[in-house]
């Protein structure tokens, strides 16, 4: 039997299309104009040129290893960086003096301006590396705040219960801690995803590493280029918009498959 929505997730759904295509319509109004009150194409280009770079670009040579290369240097910061803040909030929910000797040095990692981490990185580490180890250091210190504040906030009478009754380390785990930590877990993984490209695009455009988004907009801009500028920008924003959908499907498919259990 074929699923058929009722009329209001259908009328959720379409909402859910119309309103962001709504917004992308009136952005592109706005830059429309701004480029016809402006009238010079090498300052700010119309909208329908950069577009048309931005899909020629796609259908290019060479583009596809570029990103990848990009791409893959954030899932390298943003998996490690995830790994172990949740290895070090859980050690520091069992170990407070842990988490008092890790709090400082997290608030300095937090309040470092990230172009001042990769101009003092730049004088030690070579370019390829240094975009991973700035990505960490932005991304980690939000997600272990986020995981540890989640971790001490599980239920304590829910805990204090499994004491009483014996229940195995292993089984807190899975049936007490991860179902109150899960949603914070999907939620601040989707947004330092998508902050850890941003991130990894700004290191390649200071340090021009070759085979990257950043190293494109960076020629971009080195001639000035500003449609082949914009229609990278624009890529950028593309792929951190997918994972961010990436990251809110396996949320859903969490949620989903708890239901169904």
């Amino acid at each position: 039997m074929k699923f058929k929505p009722d009329k209001k997730t259908a009328k959720r759904i379409a909402l859910n299309i119309f309103y962001p295509l709504l917004a992308f319509a009136i952005m592109l109004a706005f830059w429309a104009v701004a480029a016809k009150i402006k009238n010079n194409p090498l300052v700010l280009p119309m909208p329908d040129v950069v577009l048309s770079t931005f899909f020629r670009l796609g259908a290019s040579g060479g583009f596809w290893l570029d990103v990848l290369a990009t791409l893959l240097r954030t899932f390298i910061c943003f998996f490690t960086s995830f790994a172990l803040a949740l290895l070090l909030a859980a050690l520091s929910g069992l170990c407070k003096p842990l988490h008092r000797v890790l709090s400082p040095i997290v608030s300095v990692l937090r309040a470092a301006p990230t172009v001042a981490v990769i101009l003092i990185l730049y004088a030690f580490m070579n370019n390829d590396s240094m975009s991973v180890v700035v990505g960490f250091l932005i991304a980690f210190p939000i997600m272990y705040s986020s995981f540890y504040s989640a971790i001490t906030g599980v239920d304590g009478d829910l805990l204090n219960m499994a004491r009483l009754y014996k229940v195995r380390p292993a089984d807190r785990i899975r049936f007490i801690y991860l179902p109150c930590i899960a949603e914070n877990l999907f939620d601040t993984g989707r947004s330092t995803l998508s902050l850890t490209l941003k991130v990894v695009v700004a290191a390649e455009i200071l340090t021009s590493i070759a085979r990257s988004i950043g190293a494109n907009i960076q020629i971009a801009y080195a001639t000035f280029d500003v449609s082949y500028l914009l229609a990278w920008t624009l890529i950028a924003i593309v792929f951190s918009f997918v994972l961010e959908a990436v990251a809110a499907g396996c949320k859903k498919l969490w949620e989903v498959s708890r239901c169904r259990a």
